[in-house]
């Protein structure tokens, strides 16, 4: 007994096969393509939340996080370079995440801010923390305490071991110098 009598039913029978192999063919590469659609989702980039004075700082308090205050003008070139090249970077944005609250001040905007009971503007308020060059990053603890300030553009590499060395709390027992040779 001859199951196939004719060639045609041999090229039937084998086109039947290979749309039966690229069909399942084509649910795995498919399958495969959703895999690397949910991997490269999970690997999207942070984004920094930077936040205004007064919601920063009872933020910070809340989730007891230190505080990071950018203090930049809109015409500073310096300003921008940083903004672009070392707060985009994303360690320093996973350290941020992380271990503090950031908070960006226009040290020319007249937006008002409550400092002490009392609402002020950025720029008095730039003036209060003294700061005279742009960029100045300030660190302050989660109860609002000043750590240090940081002046001027900072690259990347220079900025992590800063993040670090406050938001580990560092700064409370060894010098910046010896916390270097440490690391």
């Amino acid at each position: 007994m001859k199951i196939f009598s004719t060639k045609r039913d041999k090229i039937m029978v084998l086109v039947i096969l290979l749309v039966i192999i690229f069909f399942f063919g084509l649910k795995s590469y498919f399958k495969i393509d959703e895999q690397n659609a949910e991997a490269v989702e999970e690997t999207k980039p942070l984004a920094l939340n930077w936040l205004s004075y007064n919601e920063g700082l009872t933020l910070a308090q809340k989730e007891d996080k230190y505080v990071l205050i950018y203090f930049y003008t809109d015409g500073c070139s310096w300003c921008k370079k940083m903004e672009k090249e070392t707060f985009s970077d994303e360690e320093v944005k996973k350290i941020l995440s992380d271990k503090f609250v950031a908070v960006k001040i226009n040290a020319r905007s007249v937006n008002k801010v409550i400092e002490n009971g009392k609402e002020i503007s950025e720029r008095e308020l730039a003036k209060l923390y003294q700061v005279s060059g742009y960029p100045t990053t300030w660190f302050l603890e989660s109860n609002h305490s000043r750590v240090a300030p940081l002046p001027g553009y900072v690259t990347t590499e220079q900025f992590i071991p800063v993040l670090n060395y406050i938001g580990e709390g560092w700064y409370k027992s060894i010098s910046f110098k010896e916390y270097l040779e440490k690391i």
